[in-house]
Protein backbone atom coordinates (compact mmCIF):
# COMPACT_ATOMS: atom_id res chain seq x y z
CA UNK A 1 0.00 0.00 0.00
CA UNK A 2 2.86 2.42 0.96
CA UNK A 3 4.79 1.61 -2.48
CA UNK A 4 1.40 2.18 -4.64
CA UNK A 5 1.02 5.37 -2.40
CA UNK A 6 4.34 6.42 -3.24
CA UNK A 7 4.23 5.56 -7.02
CA UNK A 8 1.92 7.73 -7.28
CA UNK A 9 2.86 10.81 -5.25
CA UNK A 10 5.60 10.28 -7.45
CA UNK A 11 3.57 10.50 -10.79
CA UNK A 12 1.40 13.38 -9.62
CA UNK A 13 4.94 15.25 -8.64
CA UNK A 14 6.06 14.79 -12.27
CA UNK A 15 2.70 15.58 -14.29
CA UNK A 16 2.64 18.67 -11.91
CA UNK A 17 6.03 19.89 -12.71
CA UNK A 18 5.55 19.54 -16.23
CA UNK A 19 2.35 21.76 -16.24
CA UNK A 20 4.78 24.23 -14.38
CA UNK A 21 7.76 24.51 -17.37
CA UNK A 22 6.12 23.31 -19.96
CA UNK A 23 8.06 25.30 -22.19
CA UNK A 24 11.50 24.06 -23.17
CA UNK A 25 12.85 27.38 -23.05
CA UNK A 26 10.86 28.79 -19.75
CA UNK A 27 14.02 29.16 -17.19
CA UNK A 28 18.08 28.82 -17.22
CA UNK A 29 17.75 26.00 -20.21
CA UNK A 30 16.22 28.64 -22.96
CA UNK A 31 19.68 29.07 -24.79
CA UNK A 32 20.50 25.17 -24.64
CA UNK A 33 16.82 24.15 -25.86
CA UNK A 34 18.04 27.07 -28.89
CA UNK A 35 20.53 25.32 -29.67
CA UNK A 36 19.84 21.85 -29.51
CA UNK A 37 17.04 22.81 -32.16
CA UNK A 38 18.81 24.34 -34.33
CA UNK A 39 21.45 21.42 -34.52
CA UNK A 40 19.11 19.02 -36.39
CA UNK A 41 18.19 22.31 -38.28
CA UNK A 42 21.67 23.26 -39.43
CA UNK A 43 22.29 19.30 -40.86
CA UNK A 44 19.23 20.01 -43.15
CA UNK A 45 21.51 22.59 -44.97
CA UNK A 46 23.98 19.75 -45.56
CA UNK A 47 22.08 18.30 -48.88
CA UNK A 48 19.43 21.59 -49.18
CA UNK A 49 22.27 24.79 -49.82
CA UNK A 50 23.98 22.62 -52.27
CA UNK A 51 20.89 21.34 -54.36
CA UNK A 52 20.29 24.91 -56.12
CA UNK A 53 23.61 25.02 -57.69
CA UNK A 54 23.60 21.48 -58.95
CA UNK A 55 23.47 22.86 -62.48
CA UNK A 56 25.92 25.88 -62.18
CA UNK A 57 28.74 23.47 -60.46
CA UNK A 58 27.78 20.68 -63.11
CA UNK A 59 28.85 23.43 -65.64
CA UNK A 60 32.00 24.69 -63.19
CA UNK A 61 33.26 21.15 -63.23
CA UNK A 62 32.20 19.86 -66.78
CA UNK A 63 34.99 16.59 -65.98
CA UNK A 64 33.88 15.70 -69.78
CA UNK A 65 30.92 13.80 -69.67
CA UNK A 66 30.86 13.21 -66.11
CA UNK A 67 29.48 17.26 -64.68
CA UNK A 68 26.33 16.23 -63.73
CA UNK A 69 26.96 12.86 -62.04
CA UNK A 70 29.58 15.13 -59.88
CA UNK A 71 27.40 17.76 -58.73
CA UNK A 72 25.12 15.15 -57.78
CA UNK A 73 27.99 13.00 -55.30
CA UNK A 74 28.79 16.46 -53.97
CA UNK A 75 25.40 16.38 -52.81
CA UNK A 76 24.87 13.05 -52.30
CA UNK A 77 28.27 12.42 -50.38
CA UNK A 78 28.07 13.58 -46.90
CA UNK A 79 24.99 11.35 -46.11
CA UNK A 80 27.28 8.30 -46.72
CA UNK A 81 29.15 10.25 -43.84
CA UNK A 82 26.24 10.83 -41.58
CA UNK A 83 25.56 6.94 -42.24
CA UNK A 84 29.19 5.65 -41.20
CA UNK A 85 29.88 7.83 -38.65
CA UNK A 86 26.90 9.43 -36.41
CA UNK A 87 27.39 6.08 -34.10
CA UNK A 88 30.93 6.33 -33.73
CA UNK A 89 30.23 10.26 -33.01
CA UNK A 90 27.29 9.29 -30.23
CA UNK A 91 30.09 7.40 -28.60
CA UNK A 92 32.63 10.07 -28.61
CA UNK A 93 30.04 12.13 -26.72
CA UNK A 94 29.41 9.45 -24.39
CA UNK A 95 33.37 9.21 -23.81
CA UNK A 96 34.15 12.69 -23.60
CA UNK A 97 31.53 14.58 -23.10
CA UNK A 98 28.14 16.18 -25.50
CA UNK A 99 29.87 20.24 -24.68
CA UNK A 100 33.24 19.02 -26.31
CA UNK A 101 31.85 17.13 -29.11
CA UNK A 102 29.08 19.61 -30.14
CA UNK A 103 31.48 22.45 -29.92
CA UNK A 104 34.04 20.10 -32.24
CA UNK A 105 31.33 18.84 -34.85
CA UNK A 106 30.33 23.09 -35.06
CA UNK A 107 33.31 24.20 -35.92
CA UNK A 108 34.20 22.19 -38.08
CA UNK A 109 30.60 21.97 -39.73
CA UNK A 110 31.46 25.90 -40.47
CA UNK A 111 34.68 25.78 -41.84
CA UNK A 112 34.42 22.47 -44.03
CA UNK A 113 31.17 24.24 -45.58
CA UNK A 114 31.61 27.42 -46.25
CA UNK A 115 35.29 26.66 -46.99
CA UNK A 116 33.72 26.05 -50.72
CA UNK A 117 33.89 29.51 -51.40
CA UNK A 118 37.22 29.63 -52.10
CA UNK A 119 37.90 25.93 -53.51
CA UNK A 120 39.05 25.29 -56.60
CA UNK A 121 40.17 21.57 -57.28
CA UNK A 122 37.20 19.01 -57.65
CA UNK A 123 38.82 16.55 -55.26
CA UNK A 124 39.54 18.89 -52.35
CA UNK A 125 35.25 19.85 -52.47
CA UNK A 126 34.71 16.40 -52.47
CA UNK A 127 37.01 16.03 -49.02
CA UNK A 128 35.38 18.87 -47.94
CA UNK A 129 31.79 17.41 -48.01
CA UNK A 130 32.84 13.83 -46.77
CA UNK A 131 34.00 16.47 -43.84
CA UNK A 132 31.00 17.94 -43.60
CA UNK A 133 28.79 14.77 -43.00
CA UNK A 134 31.09 13.46 -40.15
CA UNK A 135 30.41 16.56 -38.26
CA UNK A 136 26.50 16.92 -39.45
CA UNK A 137 26.36 13.27 -38.13
CA UNK A 138 28.00 14.95 -34.86
CA UNK A 139 25.63 17.63 -34.23
CA UNK A 140 22.48 15.88 -35.13
CA UNK A 141 23.29 13.06 -32.70
CA UNK A 142 24.84 15.59 -29.52
CA UNK A 143 21.55 17.41 -30.38
CA UNK A 144 19.51 14.64 -29.80
CA UNK A 145 21.55 13.22 -26.83
CA UNK A 146 21.27 16.68 -25.37
CA UNK A 147 17.69 16.83 -25.43
CA UNK A 148 17.24 13.61 -23.99
CA UNK A 149 19.41 13.98 -21.35
CA UNK A 150 18.54 17.33 -20.05
CA UNK A 151 14.95 17.58 -20.67
CA UNK A 152 11.68 15.29 -19.58
CA UNK A 153 8.18 14.85 -19.64
CA UNK A 154 6.93 17.35 -22.07
CA UNK A 155 9.43 20.02 -22.30
CA UNK A 156 11.48 17.04 -23.81
CA UNK A 157 8.61 16.16 -26.45
CA UNK A 158 8.15 19.82 -27.48
CA UNK A 159 11.67 19.92 -28.32
CA UNK A 160 12.06 16.76 -30.49
CA UNK A 161 9.36 18.26 -32.27
CA UNK A 162 10.68 21.72 -32.80
CA UNK A 163 13.74 20.11 -33.90
CA UNK A 164 12.12 18.01 -36.85
CA UNK A 165 10.11 21.67 -37.41
CA UNK A 166 13.14 23.80 -38.25
CA UNK A 167 14.71 21.42 -39.70
CA UNK A 168 11.90 21.26 -42.63
CA UNK A 169 12.31 25.10 -42.06
CA UNK A 170 15.83 25.38 -43.13
CA UNK A 171 15.63 22.86 -45.53
CA UNK A 172 13.12 24.81 -47.44
CA UNK A 173 13.96 28.27 -46.86
CA UNK A 174 17.84 26.96 -48.41
CA UNK A 175 16.16 25.58 -51.55
CA UNK A 176 14.23 29.56 -52.46
CA UNK A 177 17.36 31.69 -51.11
CA UNK A 178 19.68 29.27 -51.73
CA UNK A 179 18.34 29.21 -55.17
CA UNK A 180 18.12 33.46 -55.13
CA UNK A 181 22.12 32.89 -54.16
CA UNK A 182 23.33 31.10 -57.30
CA UNK A 183 21.01 33.48 -59.81
CA UNK A 184 22.61 36.81 -58.02
CA UNK A 185 26.39 35.64 -56.59
CA UNK A 186 27.34 33.06 -58.82
CA UNK A 187 27.05 28.82 -57.63
CA UNK A 188 29.14 29.33 -54.26
CA UNK A 189 27.23 31.56 -52.71
CA UNK A 190 24.67 29.16 -51.15
CA UNK A 191 27.69 27.56 -49.33
CA UNK A 192 27.79 30.61 -47.03
CA UNK A 193 24.98 29.11 -45.13
CA UNK A 194 26.75 26.25 -43.67
CA UNK A 195 28.44 29.75 -41.80
CA UNK A 196 25.13 29.97 -39.70
CA UNK A 197 26.97 26.85 -37.76
CA UNK A 198 29.20 30.04 -35.83
CA UNK A 199 26.11 31.54 -33.96
CA UNK A 200 25.23 28.01 -33.17
CA UNK A 201 28.42 27.34 -31.47
CA UNK A 202 28.11 30.18 -29.34
CA UNK A 203 24.92 29.19 -28.44
CA UNK A 204 26.34 25.95 -27.44
CA UNK A 205 29.97 27.26 -25.81
CA UNK A 206 27.57 29.26 -23.47
CA UNK A 207 24.83 27.03 -22.59
CA UNK A 208 25.92 22.87 -22.53
CA UNK A 209 27.96 22.41 -19.44
CA UNK A 210 31.31 21.16 -19.06
CA UNK A 211 32.33 17.72 -18.03
CA UNK A 212 28.61 16.12 -19.08
CA UNK A 213 30.47 12.61 -19.49
CA UNK A 214 28.54 8.94 -19.40
CA UNK A 215 29.50 9.21 -15.76
CA UNK A 216 27.78 12.05 -14.89
CA UNK A 217 24.56 10.67 -15.51
CA UNK A 218 25.27 7.57 -13.90
CA UNK A 219 27.60 7.09 -11.56
CA UNK A 220 28.06 2.73 -11.42
CA UNK A 221 30.58 1.39 -14.43
CA UNK A 222 29.10 0.61 -17.86
CA UNK A 223 30.53 -1.29 -21.03
CA UNK A 224 28.28 -0.33 -23.93
CA UNK A 225 27.19 -3.56 -26.02
CA UNK A 226 24.34 -4.38 -28.06
CA UNK A 227 23.01 -5.66 -24.87
CA UNK A 228 21.84 -2.06 -23.86
CA UNK A 229 20.47 -1.43 -27.25
CA UNK A 230 17.80 -4.63 -27.43
CA UNK A 231 15.23 -2.54 -26.88
CA UNK A 232 15.92 -0.36 -29.70
CA UNK A 233 16.31 -2.42 -32.57
CA UNK A 234 12.85 -2.92 -34.03
CA UNK A 235 12.22 0.99 -33.70
CA UNK A 236 15.82 1.61 -35.83
CA UNK A 237 14.00 -0.48 -38.57
CA UNK A 238 11.04 1.09 -38.39
CA UNK A 239 12.66 4.06 -38.55
CA UNK A 240 14.32 3.01 -41.65
CA UNK A 241 10.92 2.00 -43.17
CA UNK A 242 9.06 4.67 -42.41
CA UNK A 243 11.98 7.11 -44.20
CA UNK A 244 11.89 5.31 -46.62
CA UNK A 245 8.28 6.20 -47.17
CA UNK A 246 8.68 9.73 -46.17
CA UNK A 247 11.27 10.08 -49.13
CA UNK A 248 8.63 8.48 -51.79
CA UNK A 249 6.69 11.77 -52.86
CA UNK A 250 10.45 13.68 -53.47
CA UNK A 251 12.43 10.93 -55.06
CA UNK A 252 9.31 9.03 -56.77
CA UNK A 253 6.77 11.48 -57.28
CA UNK A 254 8.38 13.40 -60.27
CA UNK A 255 7.86 10.39 -62.67
CA UNK A 256 4.71 9.50 -61.11
CA UNK A 257 3.09 12.88 -62.09
CA UNK A 258 4.89 13.34 -65.06
CA UNK A 259 2.91 9.49 -65.90
CA UNK A 260 -0.13 11.25 -64.89
CA UNK A 261 0.58 14.22 -67.71
CA UNK A 262 1.52 16.80 -64.92
CA UNK A 263 4.95 18.47 -66.72
CA UNK A 264 5.22 21.57 -65.39
CA UNK A 265 8.10 21.38 -62.97
CA UNK A 266 5.93 24.48 -61.07
CA UNK A 267 3.10 22.53 -60.48
CA UNK A 268 5.22 19.24 -59.06
CA UNK A 269 7.15 20.87 -56.94
CA UNK A 270 3.87 22.11 -55.35
CA UNK A 271 2.35 19.29 -55.39
CA UNK A 272 5.50 17.72 -53.82
CA UNK A 273 6.07 20.36 -51.44
CA UNK A 274 2.99 19.64 -49.88
CA UNK A 275 4.69 16.87 -47.65
CA UNK A 276 7.41 19.04 -46.31
CA UNK A 277 5.14 21.89 -45.72
CA UNK A 278 2.60 19.49 -43.24
CA UNK A 279 5.76 18.35 -42.08
CA UNK A 280 6.81 21.60 -40.50
CA UNK A 281 3.25 21.55 -38.78
CA UNK A 282 3.05 17.93 -37.54
CA UNK A 283 6.57 18.00 -36.05
CA UNK A 284 5.59 21.28 -34.13
CA UNK A 285 2.35 19.76 -33.24
CA UNK A 286 3.46 16.95 -31.91
CA UNK A 287 4.74 18.13 -28.33
CA UNK A 288 1.07 19.18 -27.91
CA UNK A 289 0.07 15.29 -28.75
CA UNK A 290 2.01 14.00 -26.99
CA UNK A 291 0.52 15.58 -23.93
CA UNK A 292 -2.67 13.67 -24.45
CA UNK A 293 -1.37 10.04 -26.10
CA UNK A 294 1.81 8.08 -25.57
CA UNK A 295 4.59 7.81 -28.25
CA UNK A 296 3.14 4.31 -29.53
CA UNK A 297 -0.09 5.48 -30.18
CA UNK A 298 1.67 8.42 -32.06
CA UNK A 299 3.74 6.38 -34.30
CA UNK A 300 0.36 4.57 -35.21
CA UNK A 301 -0.84 7.55 -36.51
CA UNK A 302 2.29 8.37 -38.35
CA UNK A 303 2.54 4.97 -39.94
CA UNK A 304 -1.44 5.00 -40.74
CA UNK A 305 -1.31 8.43 -42.31
CA UNK A 306 2.01 7.75 -44.21
CA UNK A 307 0.79 4.17 -45.45
CA UNK A 308 -2.72 6.10 -46.71
CA UNK A 309 -1.20 8.84 -48.09
CA UNK A 310 0.94 6.92 -50.43
CA UNK A 311 -1.84 4.47 -51.52
CA UNK A 312 -4.01 8.01 -51.93
CA UNK A 313 -0.93 9.13 -54.26
CA UNK A 314 -0.99 6.06 -56.39
CA UNK A 315 -4.65 5.80 -57.08
CA UNK A 316 -5.15 9.46 -57.61
CA UNK A 317 -5.85 10.61 -61.09
CA UNK A 318 -6.48 14.92 -59.94
CA UNK A 319 -3.99 17.23 -58.57
CA UNK A 320 -6.11 17.49 -55.31
CA UNK A 321 -6.00 14.18 -54.63
CA UNK A 322 -2.48 14.09 -55.33
CA UNK A 323 -2.27 17.31 -52.52
CA UNK A 324 -3.94 14.99 -50.36
CA UNK A 325 -2.25 12.06 -50.41
CA UNK A 326 1.10 14.19 -50.19
CA UNK A 327 -0.05 16.30 -46.79
CA UNK A 328 -0.86 12.69 -45.26
CA UNK A 329 2.84 11.35 -45.99
CA UNK A 330 3.50 14.70 -44.13
CA UNK A 331 1.89 14.22 -41.63
CA UNK A 332 4.31 11.04 -40.74
CA UNK A 333 6.89 12.43 -41.87
CA UNK A 334 6.83 15.57 -39.33
CA UNK A 335 6.47 13.28 -36.53
CA UNK A 336 8.47 9.61 -37.31
CA UNK A 337 11.69 11.14 -35.92
CA UNK A 338 10.81 12.47 -33.04
CA UNK A 339 8.21 9.85 -31.54
CA UNK A 340 10.66 7.11 -31.96
CA UNK A 341 13.63 9.40 -30.43
CA UNK A 342 11.53 9.68 -27.51
CA UNK A 343 10.83 5.96 -27.28
CA UNK A 344 14.53 5.10 -27.84
CA UNK A 345 15.75 7.48 -25.09
CA UNK A 346 13.16 6.15 -22.90
CA UNK A 347 13.63 2.83 -22.93
CA UNK A 348 17.21 2.86 -22.91
CA UNK A 349 19.87 3.98 -20.15
CA UNK A 350 21.32 7.59 -20.05
CA UNK A 351 25.20 6.14 -20.77
CA UNK A 352 24.28 4.78 -23.71
CA UNK A 353 22.24 7.92 -25.31
CA UNK A 354 24.98 9.19 -27.13
CA UNK A 355 25.24 5.78 -29.63
CA UNK A 356 21.01 5.38 -29.70
CA UNK A 357 20.79 8.92 -31.20
CA UNK A 358 23.65 8.66 -33.46
CA UNK A 359 21.83 4.98 -34.34
CA UNK A 360 18.54 7.11 -35.36
CA UNK A 361 20.49 9.54 -37.45
CA UNK A 362 22.18 6.28 -39.13
CA UNK A 363 18.62 5.02 -39.85
CA UNK A 364 17.00 7.92 -41.09
CA UNK A 365 19.97 8.23 -43.82
CA UNK A 366 19.72 5.02 -44.66
CA UNK A 367 16.21 4.85 -45.44
CA UNK A 368 16.74 7.94 -47.49
CA UNK A 369 19.64 6.21 -49.43
CA UNK A 370 17.62 2.76 -50.10
CA UNK A 371 14.48 4.16 -50.86
CA UNK A 372 15.65 4.66 -54.97
CA UNK A 373 16.93 0.68 -54.74
CA UNK A 374 14.38 -0.54 -52.80
CA UNK A 375 11.52 0.90 -55.14
CA UNK A 376 13.41 0.04 -58.13
CA UNK A 377 13.22 -3.37 -57.39
CA UNK A 378 9.31 -3.02 -56.73
CA UNK A 379 9.49 -0.83 -60.26
CA UNK A 380 10.48 -4.03 -61.71
CA UNK A 381 8.15 -6.18 -60.82
CA UNK A 382 4.85 -4.28 -60.21
CA UNK A 383 5.26 -0.78 -62.19
CA UNK A 384 5.60 2.89 -60.59
CA UNK A 385 1.70 3.09 -59.42
CA UNK A 386 1.69 -0.86 -57.91
CA UNK A 387 4.95 -0.34 -56.08
CA UNK A 388 3.48 3.21 -54.28
CA UNK A 389 0.57 0.96 -53.58
CA UNK A 390 2.63 -1.53 -52.27
CA UNK A 391 4.53 0.30 -50.29
CA UNK A 392 1.53 2.27 -48.95
CA UNK A 393 -0.06 -0.98 -48.00
CA UNK A 394 2.71 -2.14 -45.81
CA UNK A 395 2.94 0.70 -44.10
CA UNK A 396 -0.94 0.53 -42.83
CA UNK A 397 -0.03 -3.25 -42.16
CA UNK A 398 2.86 -2.19 -39.69
CA UNK A 399 0.16 0.37 -37.97
CA UNK A 400 -1.90 -2.47 -36.98
CA UNK A 401 0.80 -4.12 -36.01
CA UNK A 402 1.91 -1.31 -33.62
CA UNK A 403 -1.82 -0.85 -32.61
CA UNK A 404 -1.57 -4.81 -31.38
CA UNK A 405 1.66 -4.53 -29.74
CA UNK A 406 0.88 -1.14 -28.04
CA UNK A 407 -3.27 -1.61 -27.46
CA UNK A 408 -2.56 -0.79 -23.76
CA UNK A 409 0.18 1.95 -23.46
CA UNK A 410 -0.60 4.82 -21.11
CA UNK A 411 -2.04 7.84 -22.67
CA UNK A 412 -0.28 10.44 -20.24
CA UNK A 413 3.38 11.82 -20.24
CA UNK A 414 3.38 11.13 -16.40
CA UNK A 415 3.14 7.33 -17.17
CA UNK A 416 7.02 7.72 -19.02
CA UNK A 417 8.15 9.77 -16.25
CA UNK A 418 7.22 7.35 -14.00
CA UNK A 419 9.17 4.85 -16.34
CA UNK A 420 12.12 6.84 -16.17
Amino acid sequence: METRLNKHCFRYTCMNNNKVSQSPFAGGQSLLALACVLGPALVALIPMAAAPALPAMAREFSLGSNGQLFAQLVMTAPALMLILFSPLTGLVAAKYGSRSCMIVCLAIYSISGAAVLWVQDAYTLIALRLLLGISGGGILATSLTLIGNHFSGEPRERLLGYATAMASIFAAVALVFGGALVDFLGWRAPFGLYLLGLPVLLAAWRSIKPGLTRADHDPQTHTINHQSLRPAWPYYALLIVLTVGMFTPSIQGPFLLESRDINNATTRGMIIGATSVVAIFSAGFYGKLRHSISAPRVLVINTLCMGAGLSLLACSTNIAAMLAGCSLVGIGAGMSEPSIASIILERTPAYVHGLAMGLIVSALNSGQFLNPLIMNQFRTLLGLDASILALGAILAALAVLIFVKFKNPGSRLSTACNNT
